[in-house]
């Protein structure tokens, strides 16, 4: 991290807010001007956006300093936490020392090697998946929104192993938070659909709620499709009797994964339009069939115009 913020740090008359307690804990005197050798940059937006709603003690974390031999000649530098650092230097701006978890180095060698392993080998991010499961926990009205959507599809994320961990219907088989979220902007309705014809072609999938996935692509893909053409899901129509007979009898023979790579690479799989391409990739191959006692291949290819899907494509 570097010495100074990189941008424009915003000014305002009002001090930060600093709200809850400071917690109890023993540190050292660190003065709050410490800072690393060979520094990345510290982007100012990144720390306007954290103090956005002021200092929360509850939120704070020690930055990790590294200390050195006394005959060394070294002085302390910092491993990590620059962002925290300058959060602290602005939030509390008569305070002269940070508080700091500090680390005995013997040298620069072992620094640098530190500062690789704690930034990069040893620290492993949230998954989407359990940020997702503690935003419910937390009552996010958006994400318990969610939650009731996933158990309207017969879905659940899957953040954890520990009780309280499955968000969704339980037992159900996972699905990706992201791709999911994505599938619903083709509609509820359009979403259950989808999920609860993945379920009937691959029905091993329904019976395990702890990591069987539903493939997004593919979950996104039928709802793009039941979407832009109702008549995929209408209980009156015989095209969706067919595509539903259809789908179970050819595209089950083979795993969820591989159906929607074939169908994306079938309709040209064009960079960022991976479901729209699944969904043509099905629908193309379903025009193409004459099923005994089913709608003929003239009435699918007008009630189902590839002009539709390939408007998302294309647009």
């Amino acid at each position: 991290m570097s010495i100074n913020i990189k941008g424009n740090f915003p000014t305002t008359s009002k001090p930060i807010q600093v709200r809850n307690t400071e917690p109890r804990y023993e540190y050292a005197s660190v003065p709050v001007t410490v800072h690393g050798h060979v520094n990345r940059d510290t982007d100012a937006k990144r720390i306007a956006k954290y103090l956005k709603d002021g200092w929360n003690w509850n939120l704070w974390v020690p930055i990790a300093i590294a200390e050195f031999p006394s005959d060394s000649g070294i002085e302390p530098k910092l491993l990590d936490g620059d962002h925290r650092r300058h959060m602290f230097q602005k939030s509390h701006p008569d305070r002269r020392y940070i508080p700091a978890m500090v680390y005995q180095v013997k040298d620069m060698e072992e620094y640098h090697d530190l500062f690789t392993k704690i930034n990069l080998y040893n620290r492993k991010s949230a998954t989407k998946e359990e940020v997702f499961v503690h935003d419910v926990l937390s009552m996010c009205k958006d994400a318990l929104a969610t939650k009731g959507e996933l158990i309207k599809c017969g879905l659940s994320v899957h953040g954890s192993s520990d009780p309280g961990g499955i968000i969704g219907l339980i037992p159900s088989p996972c699905v990706k938070i992201g791709g999911f979220r994505k599938a619903l902007k083709q509609g509820s309705d359009n979403t259950k659909a989808a999920a609860a014809l993945i379920k009937k072609t691959w029905p091993q999938k329904a019976l395990n709620g702890t990591g069987e996935e539903i493939k997004v692509e593919l979950l996104e893909g039928l709802a793009i499709l039941y979407n832009l053409y109702p008549i995929l899901r209408s209980t009156q129509s015989q095209i969706s009797q067919d595509f539903e007979r259809w789908f179970i009898s050819e595209k089950g023979l083979y795993p969820q994964a591989q159906v929607a790579t074939d169908n994306k690479r079938a309709a040209g799989a064009v960079v960022n339009k991976a479901a729209p391409c699944v969904a043509k990739g099905i629908l193309q191959s379903f025009r193409k069939v004459n099923l005994p006692r089913g709608s003929s291949i003239g009435n699918k290819a007008r009630s189902l115009p590839l002009s539709k899907i390939n408007n998302i494509i294309d647009g």
